[in-house]
């Protein structure tokens, strides 16, 4: 249940960044370590409680993850294994086209894989039955919002924020888009990118992952105190900074 924001640069580059929406009951997660895996070092923060996690960059490569495919589902339990653990699968494979030639979907509850290279953007919908694939121009700016928690109306809302900051900001940069993620909103917490849904859902952490010159940087906000009017204001979250070479 997230928000993901997609922006590209004049270097084959790009700066992707992660608003992960969780239960307050959620265990909180561990910060960002890189970890040798498919002949790679891969950097994530990781979930506790699935193992897995929402986003993951190397030097060529960052998967991230939204819950919910097209629509939304019913929960049919049991399933394979964390959804989490998807995004750190795709690491085990040659390339993209591989894992999307020969991975195994089935048993897996419904989500969007985001998979993004210096000249590539790859969409990945599994809803549940059938996996749809759809290649997205990464010379341009994308929103995307999880279907588990947002409705159609409020997804298309959120486009809108997202259009009207980008041609109210002339030049884009990591800071920015940052803030955008923590400010945009029409005033309705529950829907806003800085969600809280009366600290039963809110969003926890910030992530962000800086493609250029063949490296990626992840900077990462936890951000899991709920932040309401009534609430006394939290200190200020904690921030690390990772670099995968």
């Amino acid at each position: 249940m997230c928000t993901v924001t997609f922006l590209p640069d004049a270097t084959n580059g790009f700066i992707l960044t992660h608003s992960r929406d969780e239960k307050s009951i959620r265990p909180a997660a561990l910060p960002p370590r890189t970890l040798y895996m498919g002949g790679q070092d891969v950097t994530f923060p990781q979930d506790p409680q699935g193992k897995g996690t929402w986003v993951a960059t190397s030097s060529t490569l960052t998967a991230c993850l939204l819950n919910g495919g097209l629509v939304p589902h019913q929960l049919q339990p049991p399933y394979r294994h964390s959804r989490g653990l998807v995004v750190l699968d795709v690491f085990d494979y040659v390339s993209i086209d591989s894992f999307l030639r020969h991975y195994r979907f089935n048993g897996l509850e419904p989500f969007t894989l985001l998979l993004a290279e210096a000249e590539r953007l790859v969409e990945v919908r599994w809803t549940g039955r059938r996996v749809i694939i759809n290649g997205k121009d990464n010379r341009q700016p994308h929103i995307w919002s999880s279907v588990t928690l947002y409705s159609t109306h409020v997804i298309q809302e959120r486009e809108r924020w997202f259009t009207d900051w980008r041609q109210q900001t002339p030049v884009w940069s990591l800071p920015g888009i940052r803030q955008f993620h923590k400010t945009a909103g029409n005033g309705d917490p529950a829907n806003a990118l800085r969600m809280n849904r009366q600290s039963q859902y809110f969003t926890v952490s910030l992530t962000s992952v800086v493609h250029a010159n063949g490296q990626s940087n992840m900077q990462y906000e936890d951000l899991s105190q709920p932040t309401l009017a009534h609430v006394t204001p939290a200190p200020q979250p904690s921030s690390y900074h990772y670099a995968a070479h």
